[in-house]
C-alpha cells in the first residue's frame, strides 16, 4: 500500500495544495476497517495544512485506486498523518536540519553553517523568482557532473513558469558532455553568443565569476545575480549569496531551494540532482559526504531516480578510446619525492592521435589518485592554446584547494584545479614547489 499511495499521489493526484510528500509507513487495523496512512513534506506550516486539506480531498480516490492496485477485498479508510512519529514522519528538511545538528555533538565532526544565512538566501531566492519575467542560469566552463546537473534541474523546475528562460554556460554551439548526455534538459540549453541580460541571473557551482567566461559581463549587467555554491574558495560575488562550504554539492543546495520554490521534483529533475550528487562526493566516497549527504540521496531516489542505470551511464559507458587514453596516462605516470605525489599528463596530441575528446578525460585522475601511501595526484591536461590545466586530488591529508589557490585556481580541500601558462616541466616545478609549502 505504502508504494501505491505514494506513486498515486505524485503522479495521479493534481491537486495544486499537495506538496512534496513521501509516504514512510502504512498501519492497517487489524480489523482491516482503516490504514493510518504517514507522510513527510517540504515546507512550512502552510504547506503541512494545504497538504494535509489535499490529501483528505484525495482521499476517496486514493482509497478505490489503491484497492485496486493491491487487489483488496475490504477497502480499508484512510486516515493521513503528518509527523506522527520522529521514526516514521518528519518533514525532509527538519530530518536534515536535525543531522546537521547531531553532527556538530559527535567527535571530531564539524560545526555546521548558521542555518539562517543559508535560508534566508535561499528565501530571497524564491522570491527574486516570483517577480522576474525572466531569468538566465549559467555554471562553470567544462562543466562536471554537479554543474550540469544542478544548472539543469532548476532549468527544469523553471521551464513552465511563463519565464523567458537561458540555461548555459560559456559554449558555442553548446552540447551536454558525452559523459553527461543520458541528462534530461539538453534541449533547454542556449550557446554562450544568445544570452541576454535577465531581471535574474542564477550562478551553480561557481566560486568566482571568472568561471563565467564570457557570459561574466552578461550576468553582471543583470537586475540581480544569485550565487548558489558549496566551495570554500567562493568570493562571494553574487548579490545574493546561497553558498554552503559544508554542502557536498551545489546538487544539494538545488534540492533545498526547489523544496522552497514548492516546485515539483520529477523523475528528470531528481536524476540530474543525483548525477550532481554522485560526481561530485566520488560516489559518496569522499571525506564530505555527510549524513545530510545521504538523506538528500534518499530524498531523490523516491522521486524516481533509477541508481544503477545512472551510475552505469556514468562510470561504465567510457568509448572503447577512453582505454587508449588511460593506458597513456598511466604509462607516463610518476612517483615525485619531497614532497610526495604522483603525477602524469596528456596533450592535445594525444587526443588527436587517440581520437578522443577532452570531456571524456574527467575520470582519469581518480585512477591515478588510488595509489597506497601517496595522499596527492595530480593530472596535467593541455589545453589548445597551449596552457597546462592541471588537477589535484587528495586523500585527506592535504588541503590542495589551499594549494590551487596559489597557483591562481580554486576548489575543494579534497579536489581543485588551476591553469599555468606554461611549459610541463615548469608546471611541474610550480606544483612542486606549492606542495613543499604546505
Amino acid at each position: 500500500m505504502r508504494e501505491a499511495l505514494g506513486e498515486l499521489i505524485q503522479r495521479h493526484v493534481k491537486d495544486p495544495r499537495i506538496g512534496f510528500v513521501t509516504i514512510t509507513a502504512v498501519r492497517v487495523t487489524p480489523d482491516l476497517s482503516k490504514a493510518h496512512v504517514y507522510y513527510t513534506v517540504l515546507g512550512d506550516e502552510d504547506d503541512h495544512v494545504n497538504t494535509q486539506a489535499g490529501l483528505e480531498s484525495a482521499t476517496p480516490f486514493l482509497r478505490t485506486e489503491t484497492g485496486r492496485r493491491v487487489r483488496l477485498r475490504t477497502l480499508p479508510e484512510l486516515e493521513f498523518h503528518l509527523d506522527d512519529a520522529p521514526v516514521q514522519g518528519q518533514r525532509v528538511d527538519s530530518i536534515l536540519a536535525d543531522i546537521h545538528r547531531t553532527e556538530a555533538t559527535l567527535p571530531g565532526a564539524y560545526l555546521p553553517p548558521a542555518a539562517p544565512e543559508i535560508e534566508e538566501g535561499l528565501r530571497r531566492t524564491v522570491a527574486l523568482f516570483d517577480g522576474a519575467s525572466s531569468i538566465a542560469l549559467a555554471c562553470h566552463l567544462s562543466p562536471d557532473g554537479d554543474a550540469l546537473g544542478s544548472v539543469l534541474a532548476l532549468g527544469l523546475a523553471l521551464k513552465d513558469s511563463g519565464v523567458a528562460l537561458q540555461v548555459g554556460w560559456d559554449d558555442d554551439p553548446i552540447e551536454l558532455p558525452s559523459q553527461y548526455d543520458f541528462l534530461p534538459g539538453g534541449d533547454l540549453l542556449v550557446p554562450a553568443s544568445a544570452f541576454r541580460p535577465a531581471d535574474v541571473a542564477v550562478t551553480v557551482d561557481c566560486a568566482s565569476a571568472d568561471r563565467l567566461g564570457r557570459l561574466r559581463e552578461r550576468f553582471e549587467k543583470s537586475d540581480v545575480l544569485v550565487n548558489i555554491d558549496h566551495h570554500a574558495s567562493n568570493t562571494s560575488f553574487g548579490g545574493v549569496n546561497v553558498v554552503d562550504e559544508h554542502a557536498s554539492s551545489s546538487a544539494e543546495l538545488v534540492v533545498q531551494l526547489l523544496a522552497r520554490m514548492g516546485a515539483e521534483i520529477t523523475p528528470d529533475i531528481a536524476t540530474c540532482l543525483y548525477a550532481g550528487l554522485a560526481t561530485d562526493t566520488g560516489q559518496f566516497a569522499y571525506a564530505g559526504v555527510t549524513p545530510r549527504t545521504h538523506a538528500t540521496a534518499g530524498f531523490l531516489i523516491q522521486r524516481g531516480v533509477k541508481v544503477d542505470e545512472i551510475s552505469q551511464r556514468l562510470y561504465e559507458s567510457f568509448p572503447f578510446e577512453y582505454l587508449k587514453i588511460l593506458g597513456r596516462m598511466l604509462d607516463r605516470a610518476r612517483l615525485e619525492r619531497d614532497p610526495t605525489f604522483v603525477l602524469s599528463y596528456i596533450t592535445q596530441d594525444d587526443l588527436r592521435e587517440i581520437g578522443i575528446t577532452m570531456d571524456d578525460t574527467d575520470e582519469l585522475i581518480n585512477t591515478l589518485r588510488a595509489i597506497r601511501d601517496v595522499d596527492v595526484a595530480v593530472l596535467f591536461k593541455e589545453l589548445e592554446d597551449g596552457t597546462w590545466k592541471g588537477s589535484f586530488r587528495s586523500k585527506g591529508q592535504t588541503d590542495v584547494g589551499a594549494i590551487a589557490q596559489q597557483l591562481g585556481g580554486g576548489g575543494h580541500r579534497l579536489a581543485a584545479g588551476f591553469e599555468l601558462k606554461m611549459s610541463l616541466d615548469e608546471a611541474v616545478e610550480a606544483v612542486r614547489k606549492a606542495l613543499a609549502t604546505a
